[in-house]
């Protein structure tokens, strides 16, 4: 519950700081681009703008800040595996490439609050990608682009985590995908008006 409580607050500042970042970005600097779109999809430019920084806030955020917050990882069953000096020195790289075992461990050895925040939190954090991603850009309205993008997007994280003490997980790659997927399944049954919203 401690880690839920350090990355509420934390991940709704830095969701507040990317949207209205983003709107002011976009009306000095491309006000043509503006002027050429509509109220509605600025408004979901801004909100992935948000969402995007609230990710980068939840997924790199190194471990010794949160343990020097005063939270136990070990008790909170968080992905710590030490920072990058500490995979070369004990030798152990914090890297799962084997499917669901670290699900299947999550089931076995911690509690359901525990299990649920790995597994479905996974999932939820991309479920508004595959939404919005395909509301803004046309060349996202196939399953199959949306998939690689968001294949690419939870690769990328994986790839900086390995680099701020937290583990990489082929599970969590997984659990990121099926997220996308419904995120994009949610948006192509939402009807023709919600498609038209001046998508590129």
């Amino acid at each position: 519950m401690k880690i839920l409580l350090f990355f509420l607050p934390r991940g709704l500042i830095s969701f507040l700081i990317g949207f209205f970042l983003c709107r002011i970005v976009r009306l000095t600097l491309f006000k043509d681009l503006v002027n050429e779109s509509n109220s509605d999809r600025e408004l979901l430019i801004s909100v992935l703008s948000g969402y995007i920084i609230m990710l980068m806030v939840f997924m790199f955020t190194p471990n010794y800040i949160i343990s020097g917050s005063g939270i136990d990882l070990t008790s909170e069953n968080f992905d710590f595996v030490g920072n990058f000096k500490d995979r070369i020195n004990t030798g152990y790289w914090g890297i799962n490439l084997i499917p669901f075992a670290t699900m299947r461990s999550y089931i076995k050895y911690s509690g359901i609050f525990h299990a649920l925040l790995n597994i479905l939190g996974n999932v939820v954090l991309f479920i508004p990608i595959g939404y919005i991603f395909p509301m803004i850009l046309k060349r996202y309205r196939s399953i199959k682009t949306m998939a690689v993008l968001s294949i690419a997007i939870s690769l990328f994280i994986e790839f900086i985590q390995f680099f701020v003490g937290r583990s990489c997980d082929i599970d969590d790659l997984i659990l990121n995908f099926v997220g996308g997927i419904i995120g994009y399944t949610i948006f192509y049954f939402t009807g023709d008006r919600m498609k038209s919203i001046l998508g590129r």
